[in-house]
């Protein structure tokens, strides 16, 4: 009997020892090849895209998706010397470009338009030249120029944010002052008062519908511009609550999209100010990105992610060409 005892423990601890010298080398290699990924804040060195689209087109400052009509549509500012806003299709299943729509309204170097589906039609809302904030919809009878556009009596330096949420179109952007604004429409075109935020925000705002509520993201004023996240309930709006300062840093906007579940949760895209290559992660109310991943790609401004699917960035290129991938969160 004691024999069988101590043949046992022997057996177990030649286990062990066996376990430890090939299941924790080959824990290791798997780790370091990306195909195990831990959930701390560290990012996987692998990347989740598929070979990237390369437009022809070219752009000084973050391009934007959104689908219209069944229809993927790219928006960007362009690099001709007036910085006209330009709109032009994708299709992903044959990773295509439609050619370049030039439309007539122009911004600044680096502010880019934002693009929403608000009840069936496409809103624009950019940066004008004399930094006041323009909204307008996307007309397929007179593509060149927005239809029922409203110039607002709001100044900014920073690209404006926009979304649809709740039946009404959102509208937030960055103040003179460096306080965070936000205000609605329930038409597109005629927008009620204005909420001005104690928050102050080094960047512009990011908008993202999730769940019943809308996620606000933005950058901290202060040294390292933590990435913050304030959640907007429109049965209080005057308060963004929570906030949550996250980990990650950033000095340029995010990319935020829909997480397709039932939570306060939202896909994210950022690069870091002293590091150009896009991470991808997902934020889930916590201070920490969650399944984070430190792509190959890299970019002079913000990326930008739609519906969780597909990432669209300015590449780093010469001609700071206008790029598509598939992802996979």
């Amino acid at each position: 009997m004691w024999s069988n005892i101590v043949d046992a423990k022997s057996i177990a601890k030649r286990a062990t020892w066996l376990g430890c010298r090939v299941a924790l080398p080959l824990l290791l290699a798997l780790l370091s090849l990306g195909f195990v990924t831990t959930s701390t804040g560290h990012a996987s060195p692998s990347a989740p895209l598929l070979p990237a689209a390369v437009s022809s087109q070219r752009a000084d400052s973050a391009p934007v998706m959104e689908e219209f009509n069944g229809v993927l549509y790219i928006g960007w500012t362009g690099r001709n010397g007036a910085h006209n806003l330009n709109l032009m299709a994708y299709n992903p299943s044959t990773s295509s470009f439609s050619a370049a729509q030039v439309l007539t309204d122009t911004t600044i170097v680096g502010a880019g338009p934002s693009l929403s589906n608000f009840y069936n039609n496409l809103y624009v809302a950019w940066l004008g030249t004399d930094h006041r904030l323009n909204v307008g919809r996307y007309n397929m009878a007179n593509p060149s120029v927005l239809a029922n556009k409203v110039t607002l009596d709001e100044h900014s330096t920073n690209a404006p944010a926009l979304t649809g949420f709740n039946g009404r179109l959102y509208l937030s952007w960055r103040g003179t002052d460096g306080r965070l604004n936000l205000m609605s429409s329930v038409d597109g075109s005629t927008f009620g008062s204005k909420i001005t935020y104690i928050a102050a925000l080094k960047t512009s705002p990011s908008l993202v519908s999730a769940n019943m509520y809308m996620l606000v993201f933005w950058e901290e004023m202060n040294v390292n511009s933590n990435i913050v996240v304030g959640r907007y309930d429109p049965q209080n709006p005057m308060n963004l609550n929570p906030l949550v300062t996250l980990a990650s840093t950033s000095q340029l906007p995010v990319g935020v999209a829909q997480a397709g579940v039932p939570e306060p949760y939202a896909r994210i895209a950022w690069r870091t100010g002293s590091d150009a290559h896009i991470r991808l992660g997902l934020y889930e109310s916590s201070s920490f990105i969650h399944n984070p991943v430190y792509t190959t790609q890299t970019t002079p401004y913000t990326p930008t992610l739609f519906n969780g699917a597909y990432l669209c960035w300015t590449g780093t290129d010469a001609a700071q060409s206008v790029n598509v991938a598939s992802i996979h969160l």
